[in-house]
């Protein structure tokens, strides 16, 4: 390999790598400085401004010229790292958000206002800057791409594997150093590959301005691993930063400790707050809270207890006042633990200074699923999935600690007299019937005769393994009573009928964690399209209206991807090529079904690895990294067999895919799910690198099998692939809520069935 080639393969990877390091930054800074349902606006944003990038390449094929492109690519690398601060910094500090003069006192008046704070002007002027870096990484990408596309195994496989390294790295950089400051690191690997591109060419000038910012980028990231804040948030959405005395970034969330009047909250990013509880007398004041206490009264003290979504810690000191001390805390963002034993070490009654209580920073159905023994109250109040750490948990394993198999999991890991007791506001009717179709699965013929059902100040229900006895039903009754807004649904005790839809209807399963069905879905999308904000909106309408902007990126861009390149052919040399559109519906069908796969895996796989951040970056390393590998393997394959080995390569796909959907994680959980977490990532990277492997080939192997008339395709193919991964997001999502995961998968699979029975026209397409 020349010196040329392989600083151009050095420079695909530092420029993926920073990419994905900036995407990834996005989605933690808008769940601090917009909301945390926009976070997966950041995937519409990158792949929207790589498309432009790449369609203005294929329009103005001079943009990267073949003679000067290593200078031209050095450029792009350096104005990247400018858009990119630029960028960051317009997130920081454009008003995006109008009212955060006068924040809330707590999480209840939060949740009443979400997201009527968004400045919808300066919202639109923030956009088109987040997706400038993008577009000149979408540029130097499909340039290099078509100029060098004889070497687009190896090119491609360096862009894939340094977005692997980016993906893997954000989260210990987020453990060094605050959110914003992880974009010092960005400008350094930008700049680096502008240093070595100019020093490949031999272009002093350039040279000295890209060492200039390396140098200045590297002095930067130094002070960031400090304990200075270089670049800090100005608004939080809903909170004035001035109350906020403390901060700590993590891999997954911001934690702010915040001075309110009535108590000190801990704010996970800023749509979730949980309070501190530092006295006897606010812990006295939290036990009046029948959600929170009712089931430490109701059940004998003496057996372990497990808190789900146990955050700062409220319901565990409750638990403790009423005598129950052999306690798991168990939450999605365990850091929080730590912020609050380190801030108030010397008080006795922080739950979290007590030895006796165990934290567990983990997702709470997994926690259960490992724990080795059984437990006597497993407890869960509204896990909040509003912060970026729940929906990183929600993306993933949305509602799963809901389903029906979640309740068999926790029924399974109760002891035989033990107590569940699950509430979520107005939502807790669709828990009550997963537990009950739990116990008919586990042979109970009578769910009625297990369930206890509360509303009023509070919702919640409780829920035996064996049916009630009188006598604690009798007991049961006479706590309800003590609690004078509470209304008494249902008990074991109970002679009448049930209240309809109580005990049946429809419910959540791991296939599909979700009751929407078209009909809700099309009602949610209409009051969205309608701004329909407020505290009369539903969440649900909350995570629609994302969905409709991300739908209106992804028909603009579709729009300006498919149309706008079919109306200016003259520079694209594609004017009497047979078979463009079908050479591009292949690439599309590449894109769909890559990034459906991959999220279709993250779920299936969340429950074993045991948390959604480390099943996110397991899948995305192995995936990525093993398709890079593959992609360099296509670069090897001869010329005259690149057809053959593209139909293999996709047949291999279908059904490599196919088995692990439906028979590697069944595999897993039975054999290996004992084994230490760090054994268990081992399996899940083993397992999915004959996957990935072959993925990453059918790019590479098309834009090979091309004759060179079609090579002007090149930009435009890359441009849809990417659309069409946005698309695949989108669609997998809407899929899953109304179908299920099967479906969703099978739907992906047929995108590589498209791509396969389309293989066969891509050494078709010459001039007429």
């Amino acid at each position: 390999m020349d010196r040329r080639l392989a600083a151009t393969c050095l420079t695909m990877f530092l420029v993926s790598f920073a990419l994905v390091l900036f995407e990834l930054l996005l989605t933690r800074l808008f769940g601090v400085v917009l909301f945390a349902q926009f976070a997966h606006l950041a995937l519409a944003l990158a792949l929207l401004g790589i498309g432009v990038g790449s369609v203005a390449q294929h329009l103005w094929p001079e943009l990267m010229p073949e003679d000067g492109l290593h200078r031209r690519l050095g450029q792009l690398a350096l104005l990247q790292a400018v858009l990119t601060v630029v960028a960051v910094v317009a997130v920081l500090y454009l008003p995006v958000i109008t009212q955060f003069e006068t924040p809330p006192e707590s999480y209840q008046e939060r949740s009443s206002i979400k997201d009527d704070l968004l400045d919808p002007f300066w919202f639109a002027v923030l956009l088109p800057i987040l997706a400038l870096p993008f577009t000149a990484a979408g540029l130097a990408f499909s340039g290099v791409f078509q100029r060098l596309r004889k070497q687009i195994g190896v090119l491609y496989g360096a862009d894939l594997v340094g977005g692997a390294v980016g993906a893997v790295v954000f989260l210990p950089l987020l453990g060094t150093m605050a959110g914003p400051d992880t974009v010092f690191p960005i400008i350094l690997a930008l700049a680096g590959a502008a240093v070595v591109l100019f020093w490949v060419v031999d272009d002093r000038k350039w040279l000295v301005v890209s060492g200039l910012v390396f140098g200045l980028s590297g002095a930067a990231m130094f002070a960031g691993m400090t304990d200075i804040e270089v670049l800090k948030v100005r608004n939080a959405a809903g909170y004035a930063e001035e109350s906020v005395v403390h901060t700590r970034w993590t891999p997954l969330v911001r934690l702010s400790v915040y001075e309110a009047k009535r108590a000190e909250l801990v704010l996970l990013d800023n749509s979730s707050a949980s309070e501190i509880a530092k006295t006897d007398e606010r812990i006295a004041e939290l036990a009046l809270e029948p959600n929170r206490a009712l089931v430490y009264r109701f059940q004998e003290a003496g057996g372990r207890v497990a808190i789900l979504a146990a955050s700062a810690g409220p319901e565990v000191a409750v638990a403790q006042a009423t005598g129950h001390y052999d306690i798991d805390a168990i939450d999605v963002a365990g850091d929080i633990f730590d912020l609050v034993r380190e801030r108030y070490p010397n008080n006795p009654v922080i739950p979290y200074n007590d030895p006796r209580v165990n934290t567990i920073n983990s997702d709470g159905r997994a926690a259960i699923l490992h724990a080795e023994e059984p437990y006597a109250i497993i407890h869960m109040v509204h896990a909040n999935l509003w912060s970026s750490a729940g929906l990183l948990s929600n993306a993933w394993s949305p509602s799963l600690l809901e389903t029906v198999e979640a309740f068999e999991t926790y029924l399974d890991k109760l002891e035989p007299d033990g107590t569940l007791a699950f509430g979520r506001g107005s939502q807790t009717p669709p828990l009550v019937r997963s537990a009950a179709q739990a116990l008919r699965n586990m042979g109970m013929k009578r769910p009625r005769d297990h369930i206890a059902y509360v509303t009023g100040g509070a919702t919640f229900m409780l829920v035996k393994k064996r049916a009630w006895t009188e006598d604690e039903v009798s007991h049961f009754r006479r706590l309800v009573a003590e609690y004078p807004k509470t209304h008494l649904v249902w008990d074991p005790g109970m002679d009448a009928e049930p209240p309809p839809n109580l005990f049946r209807g429809r419910v959540m399963t791991d296939d599909r964690p979700y009751l929407d069905d078209p009909g809700m879905v099309l009602r949610h999308l209409d009051r969205a399209m309608e701004r329909a904000t407020g505290a009369d909106e539903e969440p649900l309408t909350a995570l629609y209206r994302s969905v409709v902007i991300q739908c209106t990126f992804v028909l603009i861009a579709g729009l300006l991807f498919v149309f706008l390149p079919m109306i200016r052919r003259g520079p694209t040399e594609l004017r009497g090529v047979r078979f463009v559109g079908l050479g591009l519906l292949y690439v599309c069908a590449l894109g769909y079904g890559y990034l459906a796969v991959e999220t279709v895996l993250i779920h299936e796989l969340v429950l074993f690895v045991g948390h959604p951040t480390y099943a996110v970056t397991i899948v995305i390393l192995a995936m990525l990294a093993s398709s890079g590998a593959g992609s360099v393997l296509a670069g090897r394959v001869p010329q005259p067999k690149l057809l053959f080995a593209l139909r293999v390569v996709l047949a291999t796909v279908l059904a490599l895919g196919a088995f692990h959907v439906f028979v590697t994680p069944g595999l897993l959980y039975g054999t290996a799910l004992g084994l230490p977490l760090v054994a268990r990532l081992a399996l899940v990277g083993a397992a999915l690198v004959p996957l990935g492997l072959v993925m990453g080939m059918p790019f590479p192997l098309a834009m090979r099998l091309l004759p060179d008339e079609a090579g002007g395709i090149v930009p435009w193919a890359w441009a849809l692939n990417g659309w069409m991964s946005v698309v695949a997001g989108l669609a997998t999502v809407l899929l899953s809520r109304m179908q299920g995961y099967t479906t969703a998968f099978a739907v992906a699979l047929s995108a590589y069935v498209i791509a396969l029975l389309l293989s066969g026209v891509l050494p078709k397409m010459l001039r007429r």
